[in-house]
């Protein structure tokens, strides 16, 4: 028995709907996928910089002209260097100084 054209019309039009609703899922998934790329990136650079700055300050700290040859002057140059390149260490800072080490 073949299918009525009024049948096959409604099928069309049900299929038409889920492949809409699938472009959209696909939209919004590939909108997260720029997202999160994005934010990856942001998260590398960060990395990098703040790799940078604890480089800097090892060779600092090695040479003999340097003021960081104290713990304490050392802390506070590392800690205001990547404070300058947007690293905010508060929360760690209390979570490792809290576990008495």
């Amino acid at each position: 028995m073949r299918p009525s054209r009024r049948r096959l019309t409604e099928q069309g039009a049900d299929l038409a709907a889920r492949n809409e609703r699938l472009r959209e899922k696909l939209a919004d998934a590939e909108a997260g996928e720029r997202a999160c790329a994005n934010q990856l990136e942001r998260i590398a650079h960060e990395l990098s910089r703040g790799k940078d700055v604890i480089a800097t300050h090892m060779v600092a700290v090695a040479h003999p002209s340097t003021v960081l040859h104290s713990p304490q002057a050392c802390m506070e140059s590392l800690h205001e260097a990547l404070t300058a390149v947007g690293f905010d260490l508060r929360i760690e800072l209390e979570r490792v100084d809290g576990s008495g080490l």
